[in-house]
């Protein structure tokens, strides 16, 4: 692909947290103009944190390429935050070329919260209920906005999302910010500036219960918590090893 072609988007919201010792699949979607790209050959690469190759290999093309790591790849090798994944993803124009930032982790981070925890916070956005304010049927695109938001902003204050070892104190932080995303997207076109109050009060609770949150927090990446990190900018140190504050 020429590189005055820029148009196409290779869509990597998050780095890829490959689980050492489990099955890991890694995904490169082509979209251009809104749709996605098929691609019809592809080959990954993945680097280890030294540069050396774990895997080079032909991956499935198709609407979204993929390529499973499988368990015996990772099972020996030592976790580290500084590995990349990089792609050629042939399609009807040309060759894309490429990257993604990557990680070999103990275990992965999940959200806690789905749909249920949604309708139960505002009740009028259950499509069961008896009035319900929209048509829509799941929130699983905000759910997942939401959880995308949150994860790049831990990242970017130098956190692993991967070694918060207390993954229910990000629940009150995702549930406000996917009900901020709700009510700032599709309701807030009904011209109803309730709607538009409503987004901007779960966005401050957002904003508020990410700067209360204070996980547990493996520094070591031993497995088990030595410490806890607050969503504020404040660091308290204590002295203890179990007792010093990070931030998130």
């Amino acid at each position: 692909m020429p590189l005055a072609d820029q148009r196409h988007t290779v869509r990597f919201p998050l780095p890829d947290l490959i689980v050492r010792g489990r099955d890991h699949v890694l995904s490169a979607p082509v979209y251009l103009d809104g749709a996605l790209v098929t691609t019809t050959a592809a080959t990954v690469t993945v680097y280890d944190a030294a540069g050396s190759v774990v895997v080079s290999a032909a991956a499935t093309p198709g609407t979204t390429t993929t390529y499973t790591v499988t368990a015996a790849t990772t099972t020996s090798l030592t976790l580290s935050e500084r590995w990349r994944v990089e792609w050629a993803l042939t399609h009807a124009g040309g060759v894309i070329y490429a990257r993604n930032d990557a990680a070999l982790v103990r275990s992965g981070l999940y959200p806690v919260i789905s749909d249920v925890d949604v309708y139960r916070r505002i009740a009028a956005l259950d499509p069961s209920g008896t009035a319900p304010i929209t048509s829509r049927t799941d929130y699983q695109d905000e759910l997942d906005e939401a959880w995308t938001e949150m994860m790049l902003r831990l990242i970017n204050r130098g956190n692993r999302p991967n070694l918060i070892m207390e993954p229910s104190a990000l629940r009150q932080a995702h549930l406000y910010l996917t009900l901020a995303i709700i009510f700032e997207g599709q309701l807030s076109s009904r011209l109803d500036s309730a709607y538009d109050e409503k987004a901007m009060r779960f966005r401050a609770e957002y904003e508020r219960a990410y700067n209360e949150l204070s996980p547990r927090y493996d520094v070591a990446d031993a497995g088990q918590a030595d410490t806890k990190r607050r969503g504020g900018p404040t660091v308290w140190l204590n002295g203890g090893r179990g007792s010093s504050w990070g931030t998130l």
